[in-house]
């Protein structure tokens, strides 16, 4: 089991241009930010970080990046599966909208999110 300082953090990579140019409503938004969290959970659920994260749901850590557009989304995702970084990309209205990346230790990840400004 990891400890404090090793905790499982779920990241999700949400494309800013939903909001700003396609004028997204937020509440289209936030579902699918649910969507690619409950399918990659889904996906990875017999993986041991997964169920050591599901099994302590009320502390789960999630954080919010953004990425300007789907080219850039599509592109960090590929640098996570060239480095065998397990995640899923939600497809909706036949486009990548979000990123969600197998719960994994922060310094896991900085390499490839460190760069990312959080959603605010």
């Amino acid at each position: 089991m990891s400890t404090q300082s090793e905790r499982l953090i779920m990241y999700l990579i949400l494309r800013a241009d939903l909001i700003s140019d396609l004028k997204w409503p937020l509440g289209a938004v936030f579902t699918q930010i649910a969507h690619a969290a409950t399918a990659c959970i889904w996906t990875f659920k017999d993986d041991p970080e997964v169920k050591e994260y599901m099994g302590n749901m009320e502390n789960m850590h999630k954080v919010t990046l953004k990425v300007k557009d789907e080219p850039e989304l599509l592109e960090k995702a590929k640098k996570l599966a060239d480095a065998g970084i397990q995640h899923k990309i939600w497809n909706e209205d036949g486009m990548a909208v979000c990123i969600a990346i197998k719960p994994q230790q922060r310094q896991k990840m900085k390499q490839f999110i460190g760069n990312l400004a959080l959603y605010k």
